[in-house]
């Protein structure tokens, strides 16, 4: 919980400090300002006028691969599917607040032929998690922004062998971070791709994500 708070506290500082050096950069060049602020009123739906704001959702989903070390001398799958969905508070300023939650895989593993002293059997584990953090995100440059999130994971470990079936769910710690890309659509909604690294502290688990996004205003 330590490490996922600091983490936390780091980025949220990094986002601050990111709109200072971006206020003193628009208090030497004034065409920083104005550029932004045509960017939010050309492309931006959910930040059109000084006193506008807007709850946002932004659903996602895509590949996901398990990065951590994995030593208990089996080799397990990384690769797999992660799904969320973001609730945004959209101020009139960069800087948004909301919640995260959805679904991802971590690993998953098969053997074949297990001699055990109950005799040969299959057996097989994945692991998985739901993410449930509360999200800060900021608009950096242009289309890019930057969001990091703290609160914890609800992980199930599923394993069958002798056709017995073992669900066992626990609650970790843990911290997200993420950079993304989007772009306004013609039509209405914003689609983009994200990179995300959710982190479950508590077990040292931890995947790489990289997701299609769509957002759109639902306040």
């Amino acid at each position: 919980m330590i490490r996922a708070v600091t983490f936390s506290i780091v980025f949220a500082s990094a986002l601050i400090c990111c709109g200072d050096l971006y206020a003193a950069a628009a208090s030497v060049v004034p065409g920083i300002t104005q550029t932004q602020s045509a960017y939010i009123a050309r492309d931006h739906p959910f930040a059109d006028g000084p006193d506008t704001f807007a709850v946002v959702a932004a659903f996602a989903g895509g590949y996901a691969h398990y990065i951590m070390p994995y030593t208990a001398g089996v080799e397990i799958d990384r690769r797999g599917q992660a799904y969320s969905l973001r609730l945004l508070w959209y101020p009139d300023h960069r800087l948004r607040l909301g919640l995260e939650s959805g679904w991802t895989t971590l690993y998953s593993y098969e053997l074949k032929d297990v001699e055990t002293s109950f005799g040969e059997t299959d057996a097989s584990l994945s692991l998985s998690a739901v993410p449930l953090l509360a999200v800060f995100s900021m608009q950096i440059v242009g289309p890019i922004s930057l969001s990091a999130g703290i609160g914890g994971y609800i992980v199930r470990s599923h394993a069958k062998s002798f056709d017995v079936t073992v669900d066992i769910t626990r609650f970790s710690q843990g911290w997200m971070g993420a950079v993304a890309w989007s772009r306004i659509l013609s039509f209405g909604p914003e689609i983009g791709m994200e990179l995300k690294w959710y982190g479950a502290t508590e077990f040292g688990d931890g995947v790489l994500t990289m997701q299609l996004q769509a957002q759109i205003s639902i306040l």
